[in-house]
């Protein structure tokens, strides 16, 4: 509920309640002076203010409320705007504004006897009137204490239900950050596996390179051909260098800062070795090759294998004992599948994606890919993907040979 609505309410409440005490005071009492009109709108009115501003609402209703004690005019059902207005301010408040009001109300309660405030109750209920003043005393302490922990367990309420949200709040940032982290370290993953494959093509350029201008015969006119193999080998070897003193600094964790490492890029190529190891750890997995996967680009394979890798190994997470790891090439694409069949219910699915998702769809994104992540009909989960089976220059150099 917005203020305005809260503050509209309020003020209805009050109105309707002022309107019931007059009545109630009409029909209860015989005989009725000015006073007894005054007080009742002075007591009730002020309610409308309880919740947007209860300190001063409940101010009001306690001096008109004193100000109708110290005048001895009788007490009437508007009177029990003090309960109400106790009750607001303990739970719309903090417990020491609570436990002050609460002091007031007993101030309030003890000038009440001393007034002889429910004096008309006095001259109905009985001819001993200390018995009387004493139940009656009774009576409003309990009524008191009972709107004060009323109002002390809405406000523990109101505390928890926002510090549930804050912490949601929390959580929820906590979950975007923890992402955006996921995606950054993979991306310096993807870097770092990038400056192996590229230092790999270079490395051949610069070797075939050199060969062919070995193998050229010395004559003049070869030395075109020579002169341009050997700028091909100079350039390659300039720009092998300028990549590993630029990349050469994220392997600082694997080695000494600046030092490439050494361990051969993952791909394809070993995928029987991963499938092998997920079935030692007792998944029942599932291997379909369908088309020529012998000509992927290095970024495809590492990037396909890196899926199925992280795909088994969610799979053994969530409880998916059987797997399906499907491989489909589609002419100038590849589609990698892993589905799983342990988390189409329960707190996995239900649950925003890993970190380990989250630095899938960067990989695949590198390639130019597309990524199909979350349950599948009939129950179990999958992680989709379709990359180019090749890079754009070997697409290129393989469509001007077949023209």
């Amino acid at each position: 509920m917005t203020p305005r609505a809260a503050q509209g309410s309020d003020l209805v409440l009050a109105v309707l309640l002022a309107g019931v005490a007059a009545v109630l005071l009409k029909v209860l009492s015989t005989s009725l002076d000015a006073a007894d009109w005054v007080f009742v709108p002075l007591v009730m009115l002020p309610l409308a203010l309880r919740r947007s501003r209860p300190r001063t609402g409940a101010t009001l209703v306690g001096v008109a409320a004193l100000t109708q004690a110290l005048l001895g005019v009788p007490i009437g059902f508007h009177d029990a705007a003090v309960l109400l207005a106790l009750a607001t301010l303990g739970g719309w408040t903090d417990r020491r504004t609570g436990l002050v009001g609460l002091g007031c109300a007993f101030v309030l309660v003890g000038v009440g006897v001393w007034r002889r405030w429910w004096g008309y109750l006095d001259r109905r209920l009985g001819p001993d009137l200390t018995l009387v003043q004493t139940l009656s005393a009774a009576g409003a302490v309990v009524l008191v204490v009972a709107a004060w922990a009323f109002g002390e367990q809405a406000r523990r309420a109101r505390e928890g239900d926002l510090a549930v949200r804050q912490r949601a709040a929390q959580l929820e940032r906590e979950r975007s950050q923890l992402a955006e982290l996921s995606a950054a370290a993979e991306r310096t993953r993807i870097a770092r596996e990038m400056h192996d494959v590229v230092a790999h093509g270079l490395t051949v350029m610069i070797v075939q390179a050199d060969g062919a201008s070995y193998a050229l015969p010395p004559d003049a006119n070869t030395d075109v051909a020579r002169s341009a193999l050997g700028e091909i080998s100079r350039t390659g070897r300039a720009a092998l260098q300028e990549m590993r003193q630029l990349l050469g600094l994220l392997r600082a964790e694997d080695g000494e800062p600046g030092q490439a490492s050494v361990a051969p890029v993952p791909g394809l190529r070993r995928l029987d070795v991963l499938v092998a190891e997920a079935r030692a750890a007792g998944a029942e997995v599932t291997l379909e090759v369908d088309g020529d996967l012998s000509e992927l680009s290095e970024l495809t394979s590492l990037t396909a294998y890196r899926l199925i890798q992280e795909g088994l190994t969610n799979a053994r997470r969530h409880g998916g004992a059987v797997v399906t790891v499907t491989l489909q090439r589609l002419g100038e694409e590849l589609m990698v599948s892993v589905q799983d069949s342990g988390r189409a219910s329960g707190d996995a699915a239900a649950g925003p994606p890993g970190v380990g998702l989250t630095g899938l769809r960067e990989r695949v994104t590198a390639t130019g890919g597309r990524t199909r992540i979350g349950p599948v009909p009939g129950g179990g989960f999958a992680v989709t993907a379709w990359m180019p089976a090749t890079s754009r220059a070997e697409s290129a150099d393989q469509r001007e040979r077949k023209a």
